[in-house]
């Protein structure tokens, strides 16, 4: 014997057909794939749900049927409702019916919390390096004269070494440069606003910039400014200040990098630039730079050592370097590995 199928439900809706301004009170039946609308005092209309665009499901509001016609037919959302839906086919969609399962909700927070944490510990960094490698030396000489420029209108001063010190000292590092095979950096010669100043920087671009305390420290020690050269060289040969930069900078250097813009990367690289340290792996990256082309150059590493146990004993004198400079303090075990691959050059045959 066959059972009488049971009918299909029947649900209040609002229709909205654009022509009016208030809504027609309609009710709706889902059954076999269709959508059956009745107006009062007009014919019933049926409309494919193959047609119709179901929107999805909102936990208090009501779901919107979006007909042929451009019209909107609107009834409540109620479990009765879903069921019909499914029954005639539709389904909601993986998104839904994940919002509806905590587990895959926690699954995912999880997921969005860790993509952010690599995104800004790692994918920015990454980026960040990327667009370094992207900028045009020719820029990035910009970029670094912007820095240079900014730091003269505050932290430093023109340089009150004598001409022909500077002359002599460009002149030696000219002939280091030749003989190790470095490209040749612009040389400047500046004195700190305040305190001794005893360092040197590299900037982006390939500016070297020297600081009277640091020349005066050296005193005739000639090659253990040439150590520095050769330490800050690795800086900028291997860009990097323009990396450090571009990491702090981050979303502005990308853009710059997709757009052909850098104007707001070079003003907010001069604001950073004080902010700036540069890592221990940079450190030993410039130190092995260094060591490698002072032995090029035929001069001993351990000019490089004795920098470190000269700018050591300055620090403990209580000439310690001002914040804003972007070099690390000098350790015992960069001062040992120069002063051993110093004795390592002296003891090969010439």
């Amino acid at each position: 014997m066959n059972l009488p199928s049971s009918s299909p439900t029947c649900f209040n809706g609002r229709l909205f057909d654009g022509r009016n301004v208030q809504p027609h009170e309609v009710s709706c039946t889902i059954d076999a794939g269709d959508l059956r609308v009745q107006r009062k005092d007009a014919a019933p209309e049926r409309h494919a749900l193959s047609d119709v665009f179901v929107a999805e499901p909102l936990s208090h509001a009501p779901r919107d049927f979006r007909l042929e016609d451009g019209s909107v037919l609107r009834i409540d959302e109620s479990p009765a409702l879903a069921a019909a839906l499914a029954a005639a086919g539709v389904h909601d969609v993986a998104v839904v019916r994940w919002q509806r399962a905590w587990p895959a909700s926690l699954v995912a927070l999880v997921v969005l919390v860790a993509a952010a944490a690599w995104l800004y510990f790692e994918g920015l960094r990454l980026a960040a390096d990327w667009a370094a490698r992207q900028i045009p030396p020719s820029l990035e000489q910009r970029l670094g004269d912007r820095v240079l420029e900014a730091l003269d209108r505050s932290e430093l001063r023109p340089s009150a070494l004598p001409p022909a010190r500077r002359l002599a000292l460009s002149q030696a590092f000219r002939a280091f440069e030749a003989a190790a095979g470095l490209t040749p950096a612009r040389i400047e010669f500046r004195t700190e606003a305040s305190g001794p100043g005893i360092n040197a920087f590299a900037l982006p671009g390939g500016t070297i910039v020297f600081l009277d305390g640091l020349v005066a420290t050296a005193g005739a020690d000639e090659a253990l400014l040439i150590g520095v050269l050769a330490h800050e060289a690795g800086h900028q040969q291997l860009r990097h200040m323009t990396r450090s930069l571009f990491r702090a900078l981050s979303g502005v250097a990308l853009a710059g990098v997709l757009w052909g813009d850098y104007s707001s990367v070079a003003s907010n690289a001069a604001i950073l630039f004080g902010q700036l340290r540069y890592s221990r792996q940079d450190e030993t990256e410039a130190d092995t730079f260094a060591i490698a082309a002072l032995q090029r150059g035929h001069v001993s590493p351990e000019s490089v050592a004795r920098l470190f146990v000269r700018l050591d004993a300055e620090t403990k004198q209580g000439g310690v370097e001002p914040a804003w400079l972007s070099t690390h303090p000098p350790s015992a075990e960069r001062a040992r590995r120069a002063a051993e691959a110093g004795r390592a050059t002296a003891s090969q045959p010439r």
